[in-house]
C-alpha cells in the first residue's frame, strides 16, 4: 500500500485472507463506503477469484468481497471502504491489523492502536515485549491475561475479541482488545472539571464492574489509576488483567512471598507476599487507595524509596483523605467520603466492605445524599490512631496541654456562675439529637413508602420502638388515629387501584410506579393483611394544638413528664406530594389530597439520663471550682519552694 495518492499501487485483501465486515455501520466506526470500483475480471470469464479481482485502486481502499470466487455481475456490485488512515500512518501490519501508534507500555507488553481490516474499526492491540525470548510464565501470564479479560463482558471492563501470534512464526504473541478513547484516571486528579463527587462516581461505577469480575472469579490484583481509563462520556474501562487471577480455578504460577501488583497501591496482604489471601478485599483496597489519589492529589503513603513506602504501608494506618487533600490540594472531603475511603484502606481485610459492591452501594449512598452503611470511627479510635501516626509530636502537645489544663483550671471557679447556662445547652443538644434522629426516620419512612415498601416501614417502626432510647415511636395520621397498625388504608390502597382506568391514568404520569406498584402488591399489602392489628385509641393531644401543628408543617418539640418522668416529644410532620397521592388519594377525593401532611411521626425520648446528666455537671463543676483552687495553692507553694520564696516571716537568731 502505497501513500502516494497518485500510485495505482494494488493491494491483494482476499488473498492475504482478509474477511472486511458487511458495510452496515462503518460510518460509525471510522471507516466509509466508497463507489464501487471496476474489476480487473477476464471478459471471457463469468467469475474469478477474488485475489484477482479486488483491487484497490486508490490509497486504502478494498472492497467487502467475502468469499473465494464470485460471480462477475456480483463483483460489479461489490462495495469500496475507505480506510480512515493513510498508508504512511502504518507502522507495521500484524496479521489482519494495521499499527497506527504507540498507546503505553508496561512490564509485559507494549500498546497499540491498530485498525481492523477484518472488522472495519479501531482496536487496541497489546504486544509481548519479551518475543521469542518470553519465559514459559511470561507466556502463561500473557496468554492468562487474554482469557480470562475475554471472559468478561461488562461495558466497564475493556473488552478482548481476538489474540495470536505474529505471522504464525512463534515467539511473537499478541491479543486485540476494544480501543477506548479517553485518559487515564490518573489524568482527572488535577483536572478542576471533575469536582470530588465526580470522582467518586466514576469510581462507584469502577467497583460495580470489578464486583462483576469477582463474581466469576477474576481478581485483577493490579487496579490503579493508570489501568482505569476514562472515556470522554465519563464512564471507565478496567484494563491490564496481567497479573489477574481466577481464584475459582486457576493453578498458582506465582510463589508465595512475590510482589503482585504496584507498590503505591497494594494491600498489606499483598506487600507480605500472601498470595493466598489476595482475593476481591485486594481490589478494594486498591481501588480504595486510587479513590484517595484522585481526591487528595497523592498516593495514601509516600516515600523515597519503594522500600522505606512498602514499610510505611505495612506498619502505618492510612491518613484521613480529608485532612491530606487539605494540606495537598486546597480540596475539601465531606465526611461521609472520608469514611468510605478510610474503610477500604482498613490493614484487616475483615475490616473492609464486605464487597464490592458494598463499597459501590455506600458512594451511591453518598452521591444521593443518603445514609451511608460505614460509620464513622469513634472519637477514642481516632485518638488512638493520631497519638500513633504522631508519638513525638503528641509528647510535646502533652506537656503542652498539661500546663494548658493546669492554667485554664484556674479559670474553674468562674464556671459555677454558668451552670444554668450549661444545662440548657445540655437541654438543647439533647433537643437537637431528638430532631435529627425523627428527621432520619422519617427520612427512611418516605423514602420506602415511595418504593412500595409499607411492609418494611411497618417493621422498622415495630423494631424501633424496643430501642432503650426511644420512649416512644409512632406513626400518627391527620385524624390523630395510629397509622401502621390497621389494614383500613391498605384496603383503600387496593380499592383504589382496583379503579377502571386509574392505574393506567398513574402510569402515564409516573411510569417508573409500574414496578414499585407490583412490589407493594407483592410483599408489602400481604404482609399488612396478615400483621395488621384492630385500631386502637386516637393519639391523646390537645386537638386545637395539633391541628395548629399540622397546618404549620413544620417540625416541633415539647416537654413534658410522664408517669412522673421527664420526656422529650419531638413530632416530625411528614409531607403530602403528588407521588404519595398516587396511592393514597386523588383530587377529587377526601382523604391525603386535603391535607399538605400525609401523617406526623411522634418520637418521644426519656430525658432522665439528660437530667441525670445536668444534676451531675452541677456536682462536678463544684468539685472542680474546689479543687482548682486547691491545685492553684499548691502550685503557688511548689512555685515557691523551687525558687526559694517564702510566705512566713523569716526567724533570725540574736
Amino acid at each position: 500500500m502505497s501513500g502516494d495518492g497518485d500510485s495505482k499501487e494494488t493491494l491483494d485483501y482476499a488473498s492475504s485472507g482478509l474477511v472486511p465486515a458487511p458495510s452496515d455501520g462503518l460510518d460509525a466506526m471510522g471507516a466509509t463506503i466508497a463507489e464501487p470500483h471496476p474489476f480487473d475480471v477476464p471478459a471471457s470469464s463469468t467469475t474469478g477469484p477474488v485475489g484477482s479481482a479486488v483491487r484497490a485502486y486508490a490509497d486504502g481502499v478494498f472492497t467487502t468481497v467475502t468469499r473465494d470466487t464470485v460471480s462477475k455481475e456480483l463483483l460489479a456490485k461489490a462495495q469500496a471502504v475507505t480506510l480512515p488512515y493513510s498508508s504512511q500512518d502504518v507502522i507495521r501490519r500484524i496479521g489482519s491489523y494495521d499499527i497506527l501508534a504507540e498507546l503505553g507500555r508496561g512490564g509485559m507488553g507494549v500498546v497499540y492502536k491498530a485498525y481492523s481490516l477484518r472488522l472495519c474499526r479501531p482496536c487496541a492491540l497489546k504486544l509481548m515485549i519479551a518475543g521469542e525470548y518470553a519465559s514459559e510464565v511470561q507466556l502463561v501470564r500473557f496468554q492468562n491475561e487474554a482469557m480470562l479479560a475475554a471472559r468478561l463482558r461488562h461495558p466497564n471492563i475493556v473488552q478482548v475479541f481476538d489474540a495470536g501470534e505474529v505471522d504464525d512464526k512463534g515467539g511473537e504473541f499478541y491479543f486485540v482488545m476494544e480501543f477506548v478513547e479517553g485518559r487515564p484516571l490518573d489524568d482527572l486528579a488535577g483536572d478542576a472539571s471533575y469536582s470530588t463527587r465526580d470522582l467518586a462516581r466514576v469510581i462507584a461505577k469502577t467497583a460495580r464492574a470489578l464486583e462483576y469480575a469477582h463474581g466469576h472469579g477474576i481478581v485483577h490484583r493490579d487496579i490503579k489509576p493508570d489501568n482505569i481509563l476514562v472515556s470522554a462520556d465519563g464512564e471507565p474501562h478496567i484494563t491490564d488483567f496481567g497479573i489477574a487471577a481466577n481464584v475459582k480455578t486457576e493453578k498458582r504460577i506465582t510463589n508465595e512471598g512475590a510482589l503482585m501488583g504496584t507498590p503505591a497501591y497494594m494491600s498489606p496482604e499483598q506487600i507480605n507476599g500472601e498470595i493466598a489471601r489476595i482475593g476481591p478485599a485486594s481490589d478494594q483496597y486498591s481501588l480504595g487507595a486510587s479513590l484517595f489519589h484522585m481526591v487528595t492529589g497523592r498516593e495514601p503513603f509516600t516515600a523515597e524509596t519503594t522500600i522505606d513506602l512498602l514499610i510505611k504501608a505495612m506498619g502505618e494506618d492510612a491518613p484521613m483523605a480529608s485532612a491530606v487533600a487539605k494540606a495537598h490540594s486546597k480540596r475539601d472531603v465531606e465526611l461521609d467520603l472520608d469514611t468510605i475511603i478510610a474503610k477500604t484502606l482498613e490493614k484487616k481485610t475483615g475490616d473492609r466492605y464486605g464487597s464490592l459492591g458494598a463499597l459501590a452501594d455506600d458512594l451511591e449512598a453518598y452521591l444521593e445524599d443518603r445514609p451511608i452503611a460505614a460509620r464513622p470511627v469513634s472519637g477514642a479510635e481516632r485518638l488512638r490512631k493520631l497519638i500513633r501516626r504522631n508519638r513525638a509530636a503528641f509528647v510535646v502537645s502533652a506537656v503542652v496541654f498539661t500546663t494548658l489544663l493546669v492554667v485554664g483550671a484556674a479559670f474553674g471557679a468562674v464556671t459555677v456562675f454558668n451552670i444554668e447556662r450549661t444545662s440548657e445547652t445540655i437541654r438543647e443538644q439533647d433537643r437537637q439529637a431528638g430532631l435529627e434522629q425523627a428527621a432520619t426516620l422519617e427520612r427512611a419512612i418516605r423514602v420506602n413508602m415511595l418504593q412500595g415498601r409499607a411492609d418494611v416501614v411497618r417493621e422498622l417502626v415495630t423494631t424501633l420502638r424496643d430501642d432503650p432510647k426511644a420512649k416512644s415511636i409512632d406513626v400518627v395520621r391527620v385524624d390523630r388515629s395510629f397509622a401502621y397498625t390497621d389494614k383500613s388504608t391498605a384496603k383503600d390502597v387496593v380499592r383504589r387501584l382496583s379503579r377502571p382506568g386509574y392505574l393506567d391514568k398513574i402510569l402515564k404520569l409516573f411510569p417508573e410506579f409500574d414496578a414499585k406498584i407490583k412490589e407493594a402488591k407483592r410483599l408489602a399489602l400481604p404482609y399488612i393483611d396478615k400483621n395488621a392489628k384492630l385500631p386502637g385509641d386516637v393519639f391523646a393531644y390537645d386537638t386545637g394544638k395539633w391541628n395548629a401543628m399540622v397546618e404549620k408543617a413544620e417540625p416541633q418539640t415539647l416537654q413534658e413528664t410522664i408517669d412522673g418522668e421527664p420526656v422529650l416529644t419531638v413530632f416530625k410532620p411528614i409531607k403530602n406530594s403528588e407521588k404519595c397521592q398516587v396511592c393514597h388519594g386523588a383530587e377529587d377525593e377526601a382523604g391525603y389530597s386535603n391535607n399538605h401532611v400525609r401523617a406526623v411521626l411522634v418520637v418521644r425520648r426519656s430525658q432522665k439520663t439528660v437530667e441525670d446528666r445536668i444534676e451531675e455537671n452541677k456536682s462536678t463543676t463544684r468539685t472542680v471550682g474546689i479543687g482548682t483552687a486547691g491545685a492553684i495553692l499548691a502550685l503557688v507553694f511548689l512555685f515557691a519552694r523551687i525558687f526559694g520564696l517564702r510566705f512566713r516571716r523569716r526567724r533570725y537568731a540574736d
